[in-house]
């Protein structure tokens, strides 16, 4: 279960020196909303469409691991446990910002959460590379610097393992 490359990456981000400014990254899949303060980044956050659109995300990968790797899907919390214990001082990282920027614990709850759910999603893919991909879209946005933190759109649930349908909403960046 080495997926040192990852973590080191994911440890290696210049973590949050963008927020609050402009967003842009070629080719990326998702259209997007700035939010440019924090208040707004603590508001959007914490929304319910936020914390829905992030664990379907994550059901979505496990629904597909049930279908499709059932002995991987076994071992998700050995690898969770795994990743975990490896992404100690990443978290330390984000408590941090939050503690400088009063921004609380549920913005160290999120990120982390986002952290653990791509070194999953990562970690799976090297598995199966038709596993649903989401979490990377949100890596991508933390590697220039901003943070991710809502969304504007329907998100239904899908018991059938299939990627969410990034293009039926809008993806709030700070």
């Amino acid at each position: 279960m080495n997926n040192s490359n990852f973590i080191e990456r994911l440890q290696n981000i210049d973590w949050f020196n963008n927020c609050g400014k402009d967003f842009f990254l070629a080719e990326f899949p998702v259209n997007i909303q700035i939010v440019s303060s924090a208040e707004d980044l603590k508001s959007s956050i914490s929304s319910p469409s936020w914390e829905d659109l992030t664990l379907e995300a994550r059901n979505r990968l496990t629904t597909f691991l049930h279908k499709h790797n059932m002995n991987e899907y076994q071992r998700w919390n050995e690898v969770t446990k795994y990743y975990k214990e490896n992404l100690i001082t990443l978290t330390e990282t984000i408590k941090s910002y939050a503690d400088k920027n009063d921004l609380g614990k549920p913005f160290v709850d999120d990120v982390s959460w986002i952290v653990l759910s791509a070194a999953m999603e990562n970690h799976y893919l090297s598995i199966n590379k038709k596993i649903p991909i989401f979490f990377k879209h949100l890596v991508d946005v933390y590697l220039v610097g901003n943070i991710p933190c809502g969304w504007i759109g329907e998100i239904k649930e899908d018991y059938t393992g299939a990627p969410i349908d990034l293009a039926k909403g809008v993806l709030k960046i700070y």
